[in-house]
């Protein structure tokens, strides 16, 4: 755990007075710390730097650091220059007057840092190469940006390009605790990692939000007030808006983004609430182990978890696919509180979209095949309908583990590789490689077809002789589903793609027959 050093003056914002003073106290950035302690050490520090990486991750405090550490008074050797607002060619021509001045009184190092390069323009640009190339020998450059692509690449290639990370939570936290520790600020361990999770990897970024939500709300700080802060919709926003797309609900949904309104919100600000929420959940179906999730708050999981039960994996490209529509459309529309609204009755309501993944959810809605937002009500009806079923074709009581959730037959494509991974210790390889050579689709009435390509006859009949895998495939579905579904060996009638273009992969993707 690095020491963090205070200037005297108490005035000062956080991310100013516990600014890391030497290369131990850097946080998160361990490779770039790395090469430039050596080359210090070794007496082999380059003449110019490019670093590069996100906002607020240390790379203006590691050129400081460079500076202090080759002995640079920080007023008189060190030159600070902002590319943003001095980009043009007299900018830089001033700049290389500064530089062939040095040269004549040489002396100590001097270190010239150049913030957010990018922003230079071509002409400040090549104005700048000579001097790049071939500075004074006691002159360092050390250029910043957090978009490399940007600079042109002459720049680039007669620099050392040191790239800096996003910080991970942890070590955010950590530094969170300890500044906590020195300012008298008792916050909770949930609130630090919400600011953590917020600030995106960057440290700055996280030690401004505790600050101001020390300045704001002081001891009475709640992780509602973190949404307000940073601008996103709270957890009870998100559930009321699981709700309105489980029950259709439109003046709910309204109502939801009218209060966003008025706690000063703008679209903006919910699209990207709503972006957040759906990219998690898409995670928490496909990646459930992934290390951002378990950073989330508790209220923000139970939403994932409620919503996860709610919408399956079919409804979710849909709404993903409406969240990118947005996300590229809002900025630069002329009504943007309009265009919200348009976009989250479309969300809970799928007839209002004219898209084909909309298009294709109504028809399955149309023809009773969705499992999709079922009223609690039916639950116990599904219960007893299992109980009937199991009574009418008993079958030998294995008793296997099964899931303690029933799961939607939409989401199949979630657990098929789980399936794939279980029926890979319990297959001998040559049992197993048929499965990996068939293409499991379900059908509208629920049937999962085992599709096998039409040339090759020989797995076919192979499959059709034994019930062995269908069995497991069965089994496994039961186990990990909660689900009974009948398994059927098929031929696959598949034309090739490329000839039918996007019309065969619509079709593919939603199920739908070809009707020509």
């Amino acid at each position: 755990m690095c020491k963090l050093l205070a200037f005297s003056n108490m005035e000062q914002a956080f991310y100013r007075k516990y600014r890391p003073q030497n290369l131990d106290e850097m946080v998160g950035q361990d490779e770039a710390v790395a090469l430039i302690s050596s080359q210090i050490s070794d007496d082999k520090i380059g003449h110019a730097y490019l670093f590069s990486g996100p906002k607020g991750v240390g790379k203006t405090s590691l050129a400081r650091i460079i500076a202090k550490e080759l002995g640079c008074d920080p007023i008189f050797d060190v030159s600070e220059i902002d590319a943003a607002s001095h980009n043009k060619v007299d900018d830089i021509r001033d700049m290389n007057e500064s530089v062939n001045f040095i040269a004549t009184s040489p002396g100590k190092k001097r270190i010239f840092i150049l913030d957010e390069v990018h922003m230079l323009s071509n002409a400040a640009s090549n104005a700048f190469l000579k001097t790049l190339e071939e500075p004074p020998e006691h002159v360092i450059f050390i250029l910043a940006t957090t978009e490399p692509d940007r600079v042109i690449e002459t720049i680039r290639s007669r620099t050392t390009q040191v790239v800096f990370k996003k910080i991970v939570d942890e070590k955010i936290i950590n530094v969170l605790e300890q500044i906590s520790k020195e300012e008298k600020i008792n916050f909770k361990k949930d609130i630090l990692q919400i600011i953590a999770s917020y600030s995106d990897g960057s440290l700055r970024d996280a030690i401004n939000l505790l600050e101001q939500a020390n300045n704001t709300f002081g001891s009475d700080l709640t992780v509602e007030n973190i949404f307000s802060l940073v601008g996103k919709l709270g957890s009870s926003e998100i559930d009321q808006i699981i709700e309105s797309i489980e029950f259709q609900d439109t003046s709910k949904i309204l109502t939801v983004i009218r209060n966003a309104y008025s706690k000063g919100l703008q679209p903006s600000d919910i699209t990207n609430s709503v972006s957040e929420f759906f990219r998690n959940l898409f995670y928490l179906k496909y990646l459930p182990d992934d290390e951002k999730l378990k950073s989330l708050s508790e209220n923000f999981s139970k939403n994932l978890e409620k919503a996860n039960e709610k919408i399956s994996a079919k409804q979710l490209v849909r709404i993903l696919d409406l969240i990118d529509e947005i996300n590229s459309t809002l900025p630069v529309s002329n009504s943007q509180h309009l265009k919200l609204e348009l976009f989250m009755m479309k969300l809970v309501k799928p007839e209002f979209g004219s898209d084909v993944k909309s298009i294709g959810y109504r028809l399955d809605i149309l023809e009773g095949q969705s499992n999709l937002l079922q009223p609690k009500l039916n639950d116990e009806r599904d219960l007893n309908d299992s109980k009937k079923h199991t009574e009418v074709k008993p079958e030998p009581k294995k008793k296997e583990k099964k899931s303690t959730k029933k799961q939607s037959i939409e989401d199949f494509d979630i657990f098929w590789p789980k399936i794939l991974n279980s029926l890979k210790e319990i297959l001998s390889s040559r049992k197993f490689s048929y499965l990996t050579s068939i293409k499991p689709e379900v059908r509208e009435n629920g049937d999962l077809i085992l599709l096998v390509d039409k040339n090759n006859e020989f797995l076919f009949d192979e499959l059709k002789k034994s019930s062995e895998i269908t069995d497991l495939v069965k089994s496994e579905i039961a186990k990990l589903m909660g689900i009974e579904i009948s398994v059927i060996i098929d031929i696959s009638e598949i034309t090739n793609k490329s000839e039918d273009g996007g019309i065969t992969a619509a079709q593919e993707i939603f199920d739908v027959e070809d009707l020509s």
